[in-house]
């Protein structure tokens, strides 16, 4: 087989029932995957617990620290958004855990490509603080332990309808780590112009695709089949990570974008079929979506497009 997905129920008891971002997010995907016809195609992993100094590669040891201890104690909330409890820590770690198993199965070739159904989400997570539903910031762990593990030059995609201030922050001064965002502007969290391109060694290796409320599939369809794929090309990354945050979709009650399923699965499309190009390995990590059947569909999508890239 030679795609995994990634998955642990410690995920589902980091739950607030009346927030956005709760366990049936993960509950309906599972559904949607269990039914699917290409169910018996995917190899079905149980991710490690990442350790922390995996985790302070990208994170302050004090706040890993204080996130621990605040859950010991029964939790709360980190900041107006992000909501942890007993389980929280445990579950935050375990979905840092996923993409570190991941590259470190991709690395082994058992794999070639992987998707880490997880939760919390990570891309809002800055080096000291909690934000936007994000404890850790998944993807900037597995971009760092894969270039532990020698892959030099890591390229991020971010489709999520929110900029990825908190991986922005990690790699902006950084010239081995390409990150390509598209979201919607201005919007939370605020951060993501098109004039954001990086700094010192990092110049150049961040793209921002700001776009207006309301841009459809036709746009977001161009964006990639231009500004990602001439980046992608001339950056020659050897590993692709995927920040795939469903929240652009149409239905999304936190997004106010205008994409179907279909302009997703076009999207991720056009990602996956880039690193196939390059023969490079690549892993998608969840992040947003909130309408919890489009964003099912749309993980369900991804999944499918690896297996035919």
């Amino acid at each position: 087989m030679k795609t995994a997905l990634y998955y642990d129920d410690v995920y589902l008891l980091h739950d607030e029932k009346n927030h956005p971002e709760n366990a049936n997010r993960l509950k309906t995907a599972l559904k949607y995957i269990d039914n699917s016809s290409f169910k018996n195609l995917i190899s079905f992993e149980k991710p490690i617990k990442a350790n922390v100094e995996d985790v302070s590669k990208i994170h302050d040891t004090y706040y890993i620290q204080e996130v621990y201890e605040f859950c010991k104690k029964g939790g709360g909330y980190l900041d107006p958004d992000t909501y942890v409890y007993e389980h929280s820590y445990e579950a935050a770690m375990v979905a840092a855990g996923a993409i570190v198993k991941a590259v470190e199965d991709i690395k082994s070739s058992k794999f070639e490509s992987a998707f880490c159904l997880v939760r919390p989400p990570g891309h809002h997570a800055e080096y000291a603080k909690a934000m936007g539903f994000c404890i850790f910031n998944n993807v900037a762990i597995g971009a760092r332990k894969a270039q532990s593990m020698g892959y030099k030059k890591v390229y991020i995609a971010d489709f999520d309808v929110h900029h990825p201030n908190g991986t922005q922050h990690t790699f902006y001064e950084d010239g081995s780590v390409f990150l390509f965002s598209t979201h919607c502007y201005p919007f939370y969290p605020g951060t993501g112009s098109a004039d954001e391109t990086g700094f010192k060694e990092g110049a150049g290796t961040t793209l921002n695709v700001p776009l207006k409320a309301g841009t459809t599939d036709e746009v977001y369809i161009e964006t990639y089949n231009t500004k990602f794929l001439d980046s992608f090309r001339a950056f020659k990354p050897d590993i692709l990570l995927i920040s795939a945050g469903y929240d652009l979709h149409e239905h999304d009650p936190l997004g106010p974008m205008r994409v179907t399923s279909q302009g997703i699965k076009e999207i991720t499309n056009i990602i996956l079929k880039a690193a196939k190009e390059l023969n490079i390995p690549t892993i998608a990590t969840l992040e947003g979506g909130y309408n919890y059947e489009a964003t099912a569909q749309g993980i369900l999508d991804t999944i499918e497009n690896m297996l035919n890239a």
